[in-house]
C-alpha cells in the first residue's frame, strides 16, 4: 500500500486556504460590491435583486446636480482634515511624554481611555446647549472641536505604543550629544513612528469622516457633512436607491483610497505597535 504524497498532501491543503479565503473576502466584499452596484441600478433593478442590468449615471446626476452634494463632500474635507491633522500635533507629543518622560501615570491613561469610552449620546444635549448658546452651531469650526476631543484619547493611546517600541537608551544618548528634549521628539522619535502616525491619522480620518450623530445635531446646512446627505434621498416621495448608491460610493472612496495609499505604512505601524501596550 502506497503512502500519501506529501506533495499532494500540500497542494490539497493550499487549494483549501485559499477557497476559504476566497469565500471569506466575498463575504466580506459583498456589501460594497452591492453598494457599487445600486449606484448604477436603475431602481427596479434594485429592487429586483438584478446582477445583469444596464448600467446608468442617474444617480451620480442626482448628487451632483439637483441636490449639490460636492457642497457635503466640501464639508467633510474641511472638517476629517483639520480634525486629524490638530489630533496628530496634540497626541504625538502626549503619547511621547507617556512613553518616556512619565512611564508611572498610569492613571492618567486610564482616565484618557474612560474618556473615550463615554457615548457621544450621554454629552450630545450638554454640547448643543453650549453650542447654541455660544453661537457656534451649524460650523465647521465647531464639529472640529468636537471630533478633536473624541478622538484624541485613542490617538493618545495608539501612540504611545508605538513610542514605546522605541528604546529609551535612544533618547538618553541623544540628551548626552546635546539634544534637547523637543529635538529628540521633533528629529528622533518623530521619523522613526512614522508608520505608527500614518496608522493613527488612517483612524482618526475614518472616525472623523464617518462621523454622523454630532454632525446632525451640530449643523443644519452650512456646514452638513456628507453622511448627513444621504438622509435627504429618502422622503414622502420613497427612497431613491440609486442617489443613496452613487452617495455611498462617493463617501466611501475617499477612505478606500487613503487607506489604499497609505497601506505600506498602515500594516508597518500596526505591526510595530503590536508588540507592547
Amino acid at each position: 500500500m502506497k503512502g500519501v504524497d506529501p506533495g499532494q498532501t500540500s497542494m490539497g491543503r493550499m487549494v483549501a486556504l485559499t477557497a476559504l479565503w476566497t469565500v471569506i473576502a466575498l463575504v466580506y466584499l459583498f456589501p460594497y460590491t452591492w453598494m457599487v452596484l445600486t449606484a448604477f441600478r436603475q431602481p427596479v433593478d434594485t429592487l429586483a435583486m438584478r446582477f445583469v442590468f444596464r448600467p446608468t449615471l442617474d444617480g451620480f446626476r442626482t448628487i451632483f446636480v439637483d441636490s449639490n452634494f460636492q457642497l457635503y463632500l466640501q464639508n467633510s474635507l474641511l472638517t476629517a482634515i483639520p480634525t486629524t491633522l490638530v489630533v496628530l500635533l496634540l497626541a504625538a507629543p502626549a503619547a511621547y511624554s507617556l512613553a518616556h518622560l512619565n512611564k508611572r501615570s498610569r492613571l492618567f491613561l486610564g482616565s484618557v481611555l474612560v474618556a473615550r469610552m463615554v457615548p457621544g449620546i450621554a454629552i450630545l444635549i450638554p454640547l448643543y446647549l453650549a453650542a447654541s448658546r455660544a453661537g457656534l452651531l451649524d460650523r465647521r469650526l465647531t464639529l472640529i472641536v468636537v471630533y478633536c476631543a473624541f478622538n484624541l484619547p485613542f490617538a493618545v493611546w495608539l501612540l504611545r505604543g508605538f513610542f514605546r517600541e522605541i528604546p529609551n537608551e535612544l533618547r538618553e544618548a541623544a540628551i548626552v550629544d546635546g539634544c534637547s528634549e523637543f529635538q529628540v521628539f521633533w528629529k528622533i522619535m518623530v521619523p522613526l513612528v512614522g508608520g505608527g502616525l500614518v496608522a493613527t491619522s488612517v483612524f482618526v480620518f475614518i472616525g472623523a469622516w464617518n462621523e454622523f450623530l454630532f454632525a446632525l445635531a451640530l449643523t443644519q446646512s452650512n456646514a452638513a457633512t456628507a453622511p448627513l446627505a444621504v438622509i435627504g434621498f429618502r422622503n414622502e416621495y420613497g427612497v431613491q436607491w440609486g442617489a443613496i448608491g452613487a452617495a455611498a460610493v462617493m463617501i466611501s472612496t475617499p477612505v478606500v483610497a487613503f487607506a489604499v495609499v497609505m497601506q505600506k505604512y498602515l500594516v508597518r505601524g500596526l505591526t510595530m505597535g503590536a508588540v507592547k501596550g
